[in-house]
């Protein structure tokens, strides 16, 4: 395969960017009355709960930093999406029944959105439910750079990748030589028997 067999994936968009500085904003002024009790030498119970939403809201940050992805690599027989911290998910290709881009998923946190893991923080992971599409898992970083990996088996894929044009060719690409590898050896195979 002539192309890249790795693509990093496409950078936070504006919406993403906006709710991971929030969330991360609301957690630091949640902490800030312990801080001032503390310097003023006040003991009250009461703001120990701002400070359990404050680690409950970094606990949701750093899971979400975790499960995010960090490169969309092509193999010789699957497509792998690395995330940070978190185990690689893999798609064989057999699995794959077709790869196209999803433009039209735009406008995804504010319409059609009926459950979502994940709807923006560091990105937009985990399973979703969109309206018309049903269910999705999504591993996306940018709503305007969308791709969805439809499966025989299970929910649609979308992922994000920098270069959406690129990563389908390079998919494809590798797809259709895998396949065409597995029928050169089922051929081989009838041969000799």
């Amino acid at each position: 395969m002539s192309s890249p067999t790795r693509f990093a994936p496409a950078p936070l968009d504006s919406y993403a960017v906006k709710v991971t500085y929030g969330l991360a904003y609301v957690g630091g002024l949640l902490v800030l009355p312990q801080l001032f009790a503390y310097l003023a030498n006040l003991r009250w119970n009461g703001l120990q709960v701002p400070l359990g939403l404050a680690s409950a809201l970094a606990l949701f940050l750093l899971l979400s930093y975790a499960f995010q992805p960090k490169a969309y690599r092509i193999d010789p027989d699957a497509l792998v999406i690395e995330r940070r911290w978190a185990p690689a998910v893999r798609i064989r290709f057999d699995q794959i029944s077709g790869v196209s881009p999803a433009t039209a998923l735009a406008d995804m946190p504010r319409f059609g959105l009926r459950f979502a893991f994940n709807a923006g923080v560091f990105g937009y992971q985990g399973p979703f439910h969109l309206d018309p599409y049903g269910r999705v898992a999504l591993f996306a970083t940018n709503r305007q750079r969308l791709v969805a990996i439809s499966r025989y088996d299970a929910s649609v894929v979308i992922i994000s990748p920098d270069r959406p044009r690129d990563f389908i060719a390079a998919l494809n690409e590798q797809r259709l030589a895998s396949a065409t590898k597995r029928l050169q050896e089922l051929a081989e195979v009838s041969n000799a028997l």
